[in-house]
């Protein structure tokens, strides 16, 4: 859905230290963004490379993502739909 788009530009100087505080873009896997508005649209029914599995069953409403899209649609009614939020920070080290 919105793979490998790297940190968000526009990310606060807090946001980029917790961020450096894991060892920044060489020792950090799968960062990325995404906006409500791209959330909004998300074909939920579109399924893997195997046809079997629907994004809505691996990160729909219904699974822990839940909680994280529910966040975002009250964060887009606060500062509006466009504005980049950052959906995963996982502090996994390479090697």
């Amino acid at each position: 859905m919105a793979e490998d788009r790297g940190f968000p530009d526009d990310a606060s100087d807090e946001l980029r230290s917790v961020f450096a505080g894991f060892g920044g873009p060489h020792d950090v896997h799968g960062i990325t963004w995404l906006t409500w508005a791209e959330l909004e649209t998300t074909d939920w029914q579109e399924t893997d490379a195997s046809g079997t599995r629907t994004r809505a069953s691996a990160a729909g409403i219904d699974t822990d993502w839940g909680r994280v899209w529910s966040v975002m649609r009250i964060l887009s009614e606060v500062h509006g739909p466009e504005k980049r939020t950052p959906c995963r920070l996982v502090p996994l080290t390479r090697g």
